[in-house]
């Protein structure tokens, strides 16, 4: 180790562009330099550059049966899993401190940078209500915690990121089952949350997403309107800090939340019926159909150039993940080990 600490500068950040995402905590073990190397944002800025940098994958999915049956728990529980597409490897992340034997249900996820955020949801033993925040620094491999989420507690938001520093919640309900049309952000880098103007309409169970650098929240019910999803989008301006109602364009009156991502291509993507749409010149237009064995769909997640579908043929029955190349429109079935076919709540993308 002391030979590798008197590299120059420029070869020691050669090397550096070229370590697996799961070793960065072993060179900022080195010494205080090579620690202060790897956050430094000309690290990741080469590694993209160069080609070197690495897709990550993180899904929120339920675990097998430990007896190897291709079965989930009858009682779910759920940990944050790492699938790599380049090299098709899956992998568990550290569990949540204080949460060791599970994640908290339905809680929110998204990624920030290289970090990764996970929100609130229900104590898996009392199922209790949280307002909890915790981010995983893929840098250090460490978690740690955020500061609350603030406003009381609050079930079932959307929630999005910029990519950058800034996650948004919005909507959900409250302890007494009432829809919310509050809207707060969190500052990662400063650990602070700000809350941000009302939406016109209370949105529980919304669809939340960053689409063409703006904020937007899609669809959800009122508290009188128990399950039944409304045709309804409202778009918040970051700059301008404005809320704006859509044309309505990007959904469509539905019975279930609606499952959107924005794809490297800066294009918005959906599951319509059997197939996978994009949005084009304000109109939904065909990409490819559905693989026969995601009928049910779990988690439609994008990463360069591609979108990740995960699902299962019947309710009930283990994952199927395949990927579709946006180019080609040509799906390739992935090989998903028995322990990680299990079933998936929510996933997203970041490369480190």
């Amino acid at each position: 180790m002391d030979r590798f600490q008197d590299l120059p500068h420029d070869i020691a950040l050669q090397c550096f562009i070229r370590v697996p995402f799961n070793q960065f905590h072993t060179i900022r073990s080195v010494c205080k330099a090579w620690k202060a190397e790897v956050h430094l944002p000309e690290l990741l800025r080469l590694r993209n550059s160069t080609g070197k940098a690495q897709s990550l994958v993180v899904l929120s999915q339920a675990k097998m049966n430990p007896a190897g049956k291709r079965k989930c728990l009858d009682v779910p529980v759920y940990r944050l899993v790492v699938f790599e597409p380049e090299t098709g490897s899956w992998s568990e992340m550290p569990c949540l401190p204080e949460f060791e034997n599970g994640l908290p249900l339905f809680c929110g996820m998204v990624a920030v940078g290289s970090d990764l955020v996970v929100m609130g949801g229900y104590d898996p033993r009392t199922w209790d209500c949280l307002n909890l925040v915790f981010i995983f620094d893929f840098l250090s491999s460490k978690w740690r915690r955020g500061a609350d989420m603030p406003g009381g507690p609050r079930s079932f938001f959307g929630c999005a990121s910029d990519g950058d520093r800034t996650v948004f919640v919005a909507g959900g309900h409250d302890l007494e089952k009432n829809a919310l049309k509050t809207v707060w952000a969190y500052d990662v880098t400063n650990d602070n949350w700000t809350q941000l103007p009302d939406m016109a309409k209370e949105r529980d169970e919304c669809e939340c997403l960053f689409y063409r650098g703006k904020f937007h929240v899609i669809n959800g019910y009122s508290t009188n309107m128990q399950g039944q999803f409304h045709q309804s989008i409202e778009v918040f301006d970051t700059s301008a800090r404005k809320w704006s109602e859509s044309n309505g364009v990007l959904s469509e009156t539905t019975n279930t939340p609606q499952i959107y991502v924005e794809g490297t291509d800066k294009k918005l993507y959906t599951c319509h019926a059997n197939d996978v749409v994009v949005l084009e010149d304000d109109m939904w237009q065909f990409v490819a159909r559905l693989p026969a064995e995601v009928t049910n769909m779990q988690c439609l997640v994008s990463f360069l150039g591609h979108l990740l579908l995960i699902g299962t043929p019947k309710y009930g029955e283990p994952s199927n993940a395949y990927k579709v190349d946006l180019n080609k429109r040509v799906w390739t079935k992935l090989q998903t080990p028995v322990e990680y076919s299990g079933h998936v709540d929510s996933g997203c993308w970041l490369i480190i």
